[in-house]
């Protein structure tokens, strides 16, 4: 049961270093970069929404790093659990304090504003810091060597 649950950490880690890498470095600059296809205001909708649904996976990663972060404490004693909960409070604040920022902000065609441009540059931080630190997680976990299955 323990190691079924090493395999839906890693998959869940998985997922989250795929959904950060692509929306960040694959769907963003496609989006920003085509003014033929979509004006920039448009292109912040569009991508507005994809983060929205992004942040699903995203939020559900947190609760299964939390998770983790108890197994890690009460079996590993491992540091990992830093790095889990650093993850979780990334998440959190991209999901529940920029996100919404930045769609309200969209939403009221304040986007121009210099703490607009200040948020977004921000955003665009912590969202490369919780790739590296998904990513860390996920190479530290399946590196850990399993005790009692986990």
């Amino acid at each position: 049961m323990l190691s079924l649950w090493r395999v839906l950490v890693l998959l869940a880690l998985g997922v989250g270093v795929g959904v950060v890498l692509f929306s960040g470095a694959c769907v963003a600059p496609i989006l920003f970069k085509t003014p033929e296809i979509l004006d920039q205001h448009n292109a912040g909708v569009l991508m507005g929404r994809i983060f929205v649904r992004g942040n699903f996976l995203l939020n559900a990663l947190g609760c299964v790093l939390i998770l983790d972060s108890l197994v890690l404490w009460a079996v590993h004693k491992s540091g990992l659990r830093f790095f889990h909960l650093a993850g979780v409070a990334l998440i959190g604040l991209f999901s529940f304090y920029y996100t919404p920022y930045i769609l309200n902000a969209q939403a009221t065609n304040a986007t121009a504003t210099p703490e607009f441009a200040a948020m977004h540059a921000q955003s665009e931080i912590l969202f490369k810091a919780l790739f590296g630190l998904l990513l860390i997680s996920f190479i530290w976990r399946t590196l850990l060597k399993p005790k009692r299955g986990v």
